[in-house]
């Protein structure tokens, strides 16, 4: 669990407002990093967020979940080509591995993860 100690209130979902914050917590983490860019005023992102939330929580720290908020970190939106929210990006090992936009049933979130963990 050390690994996780340097990340907001030592919990496996985490906000992330600058570069430099995305590049120490998603690009330099040894474990997967499902990245959700989402907005405030975005109805299916205050769909999907918890839920994307319980089910990486419930994973133990076997994957995490990094938060970014498009109108506050305009720049990381604009480096991944983020058009519309919410668009969810999966990180292992520095490199973006899969993604989706819209929001996804609990079955397909699983099948998400698990692909996630699986590559």
């Amino acid at each position: 669990m050390t690994q996780l100690r340097h990340f907001s209130h030592g919990a496996s979902v985490f906000d992330i407002d600058s570069v430099e914050d995305f590049t120490e917590k998603v690009i330099q983490s040894s474990v997967p990093v499902i990245v959700d860019f989402h907005a405030e005023w975005c109805g299916p992102c205050q769909a999907l967020g918890p839920r994307l939330e319980e089910k990486v929580n419930g994973r133990q720290g076997s994957v995490l979940l990094a938060k970014i908020n498009v109108d506050h970190a305009g720049e990381l939106a604009m480096d991944y080509g983020i058009s519309a929210v919410p668009t969810v990006f999966a990180f292992k090992n520095g490199e973006k591995i899969s993604g989706f936009s819209g929001v996804l049933d609990d079955e397909q979130l699983d099948d998400f993860i698990e692909d996630v963990l699986a590559a």
